[in-house]
């Protein structure tokens, strides 16, 4: 799944860290604040795509992650 090898990346998680539908801030080490927006920003680089503020600000979880994705046209997630 490319989309949890963005978060295991850009969060530095080895491969022990278990990634849900449900992870998310809280749940994830490093998933901060800070943690966030580098989310949002390497998936915006990996699929070309934007998000607005008030969709960044509504996600609080992988799933949440996968519906704005698909909501972009993507879907190799």
């Amino acid at each position: 799944m490319k989309l949890e090898s963005i978060i295991r990346e850009t969060l530095l998680l080895d491969e022990t860290v278990e990634i849900s539908d449900l992870s998310g801030p809280g749940v994830l080490p490093g998933w901060d604040s800070l943690g966030h927006v580098a989310i949002i920003s390497a998936i915006e680089n990996t699929y070309g795509i934007a998000f607005e503020l008030d969709e960044v600000m509504s996600i609080e979880n992988v799933e949440n992650l996968k519906n704005m994705l698909i909501k972009k046209g993507v879907s190799d997630f």
